[in-house]
């Protein structure tokens, strides 16, 4: 015959213990689960701000550098108009005003805007001017000329996503420079004529000078560039046999130098160490350029003064 089974009687204290239990283990279950949560929002934010905040970064500081060469074309513009109305009517009381974009956009809370640096550097025999040297006919004369001018205005990004890059006004010339190379995006206002190879050569060229104090502003916000045309000298000369020597002082050599040695190149009549000798030196910060059997040289220069601002 079967017994009942006796009912199992729990003593207060194994009963505390099994309640003490339930509780730890559910305060483990819980704190776990807390855990598990935030290792995967961590996930997610080491996820967007190791991929997604760079390559937002990259766009903004690429699309600001787009933005920094359309301004400067547009300011190229504006001193060309500014040459061509002088030229025109002989007025220069005309001035004109360029906003630059200083820095790029930032991302709230993940990343701060990154600033650029603008700066204003007349001619001063410095890292940027243009000598120019050649003799003349004049009557019965021969006339010596040489002169310095030149200048720059250039903008300077320390990106810290995107490539880090300078861009430089000079010589009525845009060029963008980085650390693994420059090139020139516009060209200046030279031209070299020679229909033949029999021919002498023909030379135009206007110079942009530069004039006033060295300036610079810095930021994130907008800056702007005042523009006025001083002065504007328009001469036709007729050279002699010792041709015409651009020196060119800049940080920007090997711009300089491919420029004028693809475009002179280019220039099927063109016959080296006859009609033109064209050299650099070491480092590059100087480019000369001498122009032989020439005839005439039809020379301009516009004398510019540029005030910066922070808008």
């Amino acid at each position: 015959m079967l017994e009942r089974p006796k009912r199992c009687v729990f003593k207060a204290t194994q009963v505390g213990r099994f309640l003490k239990r339930d509780r730890d283990e559910r305060g483990v279950a819980s704190t776990v689960g807390t855990i598990m949560a935030l290792l995967v929002f961590l996930t997610f934010l080491s996820l967007f701000t190791n991929s997604y905040i760079p390559v937002w970064m990259v766009d903004n500081e690429r699309s600001h550098m787009n933005n920094v060469m359309n301004q400067f074309g547009e300011m190229k513009s504006k001193v060309d108009m500014l040459s061509l109305g002088a030229s025109i009517s002989g007025d220069t009381d005309l001035n004109m005003y360029q906003p630059v974009d200083l820095g790029a956009d930032g991302i709230p809370v993940f990343a701060a805007a990154t600033a650029g640096v603008l700066n204003y550097n007349p001619f001063t025999g410095g890292n940027s001017s243009l000598r120019v040297r050649f003799s003349y006919v004049q009557g019965a004369s021969t006339i010596s000329y040489d002169q310095l001018g030149g200048g720059m205005v250039m903008f300077y990004a320390p990106n810290r996503y995107y490539v880090q890059q300078w861009v430089t006004y000079e010589n009525g010339a845009i060029m963008i420079r980085q650390d693994d190379g420059q090139t020139i995006r516009a060209f200046p206002s030279f031209e070299l004529d020679k229909p033949l190879v029999t021919s002498k050569v023909n030379v135009s060229f206007t110079q942009v000078d530069f004039i006033g104090r060295n300036s610079s502003v810095a930021g994130t916000s907008n800056a702007g560039l005042n523009i006025d045309l001083l002065y504007f000298d328009e001469q036709l000369y007729e050279v002699t046999v010792t041709g015409i020597t651009l020196d060119f002082k800049t940080l920007n050599g090997r711009a300089w130098f491919n420029y004028l040695d693809t475009y002179i190149k280019g220039i099927t009549t063109m016959v080296n160490n006859t009609d033109y000798v064209l050299t650099h030196s070491s480092s590059y910060d100087t480019v000369t350029l001498r122009l032989l059997n020439v005839t005439y040289f039809t020379f301009n220069r516009a004398i510019t003064q540029i005030s910066l601002q922070m808008s």
